[in-house]
């Protein structure tokens, strides 16, 4: 019992290490969460998309390329917004509320400019 107490810190701080995600993944992972909410009240407008959200915005953005990397907005920008979206949980097919969407949109002008494929 004592070896686990001692080995529960270790574990602990290194549960979560690892390789960062690519800049295309974490971009890839804004869309998908985005376009799961764009039947959401303001949503699709205010993105600017159509039934084809996923395929319009990793078009606009050029997350769709294994080689895309963030300027601006920043990477860490990008991350920070994401937090909302992520609220309920980070695993594919954990949606969004309408609520933490709308709260991307506000909180995040600039990175909601870029998802509209416009410089921020």
């Amino acid at each position: 019992m004592r070896h686990l107490f001692i080995l529960w810190p270790l574990a602990w701080l290194t549960a979560c290490s690892g390789p960062e995600a690519p800049d295309a993944a974490v971009c890839r992972d804004v869309v998908n969460r985005l376009c799961e909410t764009s039947a959401c009240p303001g949503v699709a407008e205010q993105l600017a998309v159509d039934t084809r959200c996923e395929a319009t915005l990793l078009e606009r953005t050029g997350c769709g390329s294994e080689d895309f990397t963030f300027s601006v907005p920043t990477r860490e920008r990008v991350l920070d917004c994401r937090v909302p979206l992520i609220r309920e949980g980070t695993t594919p097919g954990r949606t969004p509320t309408c609520g933490d969407s709308a709260r991307f949109l506000v909180d995040c002008p600039d990175v909601t400019t870029f998802f509209r494929g416009e410089v921020p």
